[in-house]
């Protein structure tokens, strides 16, 4: 299965309309992505998180390093939604997997209406992320699992997604 996730509409669900305090969004945006790298690593189910960015003067992507996971920012000229619509384009026309584009977006839900694509509410997905962080914290087997970020990709790949997030060019 492929997995699109509109990231700042998912997010936002979790807080359930109290909002996200913009001293918070970095620290609740890192672990909301940890939560569906562990998620996707276990499920081997192929990830794209997509966050709109106010700053970004064009979108940018980046490879998880040894996850299923590709995270991207939006720019100002391409929000998220329309990122998202090219992406389910783009793999339905490559492959023959089901995709599941999660969102409460109207917008994005309208674009998800075809063969082949599952659309999903946030609170249904954020609830199978919840039972896999209950199975895994659970199991007898968890001192052996990694299942956190820190777990899957070196510092310099953190700092470079850290780069790409807030647009800053590295020499």
């Amino acid at each position: 299965m492929i997995c699109i996730i509109d990231g700042y509409n998912v997010m936002h669900s979790i807080e359930e309309g109290a909002g996200i305090a913009a001293e918070e969004l970095e620290a609740k945006r890192k672990d909301f992505v940890e939560s569906v790298i562990s998620q996707a690593a276990a499920s081997g189910d192929e990830t794209y998180i997509v966050f709109d960015s106010a700053s970004a003067r064009s979108p940018q992507q980046h490879q998880v390093e040894g996850t299923p996971v590709t995270v991207y920012f939006a720019s100002t000229s391409e929000s998220a939604d329309i990122i998202i619509g090219k992406l389910v384009q783009q793999k339905l026309s490559a492959t023959k997997e089901e995709i599941r584009v999660v969102s409460a977006d109207w917008e994005v839900q309208k674009g998800a209406m075809m063969a082949r694509v599952e659309r999903m509410p946030p609170r249904h997905f954020l609830a199978e992320i919840k039972n896999f962080e209950k199975r895994v914290a659970n199991s007898s087997q968890t001192d052996k699992i990694r299942w956190k970020l820190e777990h899957k990709v070196d510092l310099e790949t953190l700092k470079k997604l850290e780069d790409l997030r807030r647009g800053r060019e590295r020499g």
